[in-house]
């Protein structure tokens, strides 16, 4: 009898653990899913930038546009303790979450400005405001995101 008991405390704790897991791994997905989208834009952007690759200023208005798109949901994606293994969110993200949120709004703004000037067609603005963009992605992995290993 005590076993059985034991062993039903044991099957309802690990069904709420992976009930907890499953309701946040959306959001850890999601938000895995968008750095990796914001990347890829970067990856479009920085070239561009360094004049690694000739300037095209509608592929620079779309990665931007990504960016922009992305930061307005990145708040979101980050309710309190949706941490996991295969995240890097630190728990700086939650203690400081103000300072976190305006983070993105940093980067919604810096990207707004550039999809504004590949919109206009004007390279140097953009080259020239770009490093504002960038600004706000150390400010944000330095102290919230787990160090890649």
């Amino acid at each position: 009898m005590r076993s059985t008991s034991f062993a039903f405390a044991l099957g309802v704790a690990l069904l709420g653990a992976v009930a907890g897991a499953s309701a946040q791994a959306p959001e850890i997905a999601a938000r895995q899913d968008l750095m990796k989208a914001n990347g890829a834009a970067l990856r479009v952007l920085v070239p561009m930038v360094r004049g690694e690759a000739p300037w095209n200023a509608a592929a620079a208005g779309q990665a931007a546009a990504t960016v922009q798109s992305d930061a307005a949901k990145g708040k979101g994606l980050f309710p309190a303790g949706s941490t996991a293994a295969n995240s890097a969110a630190l728990p700086a993200i939650w203690e400081r979450k103000a300072e976190f949120d305006a983070i993105f709004d940093r980067q919604r703004d810096a990207a707004a400005n550039l999809v504004r000037l590949a919109a206009a067609g004007d390279e140097a603005g953009f080259k020239a405001a770009f490093p504002a963009l960038g600004q706000t992605c150390g400010a944000c992995h330095t102290p919230f995101r787990r160090p890649a290993n």
